[in-house]
């Protein structure tokens, strides 16, 4: 096991140990008001729980290290609330697509379809009041990412950078998750995809937890800048890497449908490149399953051979190739340690190298 590996790990447990914390003691708050709003708690706890790399709090604290700080352990909090961030959006963009599984196992909705079923016997409504108990704790999560900003140890000065960066996360990412909902039914112009895979991803995901812990450190104007150039390339790495696992991953490995992105007509990079080389025989076809929730498992599978045979797919793997090159570049002119930059760069490969 390399020292990158364990020094990995250990951040990990740290932010799990700062997280199991403070969800043991919002449930044992929540249990004061109601056994109902006990059990949301619990169902948050569990679906953390069961899933997430931690990268946001990995970054965060990897950023802070490499630019000069000396305490990591009074930051770990900070770390820990852009889990809860990227928690909140899930939960919330799980909602928005009308999925019910995240990791593999039913998500908060999905835990709500179950308990509700015997109370509620319409099907739509049923729905409607399991995503109504997600909102709310996606909305808890949100509200929690600044508290446990608030509970650190660092100075007021700091909670404030922290904190004024979580909110640039939130308004940028609601810009993307917007505009990739929209896709779905207005006309795209060319580059939205990229735009939407920059907002809806990247802010949240890479730029404002690198920020966040460089800023704690001790970064220079020039190295933000040239962190956040990092940062954005690959972020929209990652997306383009999520869309192509949304159609061609395996489902076991990801624990998220390959034909839900398809049934909702979701407008990818992917996709949008598919559209322009498409022959009028094979639109036709494509045009009979895609956007449609009602699309047979053969119909899907003829979406997914035309999208592969179009070049969408191997023009989206070599796009991925060059914002992974982007960000390198960006990380040689940060001019960090050979063990810092080698811990960014394995951050490269883990985003680039996922299995689909």
């Amino acid at each position: 096991m390399t020292r990158l590996t364990t020094d990995l790990e250990d951040k990990t447990l740290a932010v799990n140990k700062i997280l199991d914390e403070y969800f043991s003691h919002q449930i044992d708050e929540a249990a004061s008001i109601s056994d109902s709003y006990r059990k949301l708690w619990i169902a948050l706890h569990t679906l953390i729980q069961a899933g997430g790399k931690r990268v946001r709090p990995q970054l965060t604290l990897l950023a802070y290290e490499a630019f000069g700080g000396l305490n990591s352990e009074k930051i770990i909090p900070i770390a820990a609330a852009q889990e809860l961030l990227h928690f909140s959006l899930l939960i919330h963009d799980d909602i928005i697509d009308r999925d019910y599984i995240r990791y593999g196992v039913p998500n908060v909705s999905g835990q709500y379809q179950d308990y509700y079923q015997s109370f509620v016997k319409n099907k739509t409504e049923l729905t409607h009041y399991a995503n109504s108990a997600a909102l709310l704790g996606g909305d808890l999560m949100l509200s929690s990412a600044y508290k446990l900003i608030t509970s650190s140890s660092v100075s007021d000065k700091d909670k404030i950078t922290a904190q004024s960066l979580l909110n640039q996360s939130i308004f940028e990412v609601a810009a993307g998750e917007l505009l990739d909902t929209e896709a779905v039914f207005m006309p795209l112009r060319s580059g939205d995809t990229i735009k939407i895979a920059r907002y809806k991803t990247a802010s949240y995901s890479f730029i404002v937890p690198l920020l966040t812990g460089a800023h704690l450190g001790d970064a220079s104007e020039k190295q933000l800048h040239l962190l956040q150039s990092f940062a954005s390339s690959l972020g929209i790495a990652y997306q383009l890497v999520d869309d192509l696992l949304g159609v061609f991953g395996d489902e076991k490995i990801t624990g998220k449908s390959t034909s839900s992105d398809l049934t909702e007509g979701k407008h990818t990079y992917m996709i949008e490149f598919c559209l322009e080389n498409l022959t009028p025989s094979k639109r036709k076809v494509f045009d009979a399953a895609f956007g449609k929730p009602d699309a047979s498992p053969v119909m899907i599978m003829q979406l997914k051979d035309i999208i592969a045979s179009s070049g969408a797919r191997d023009h989206t793997e070599k796009a991925i190739l060059e914002y992974a090159h982007t960000a390198r570049t960006a990380l040689q002119s940060l001019n960090l340690t050979p063990t810092d930059t080698s811990s960014f760069e394995q951050f490269i490969i883990k985003v680039t190298d996922r299995s689909y």
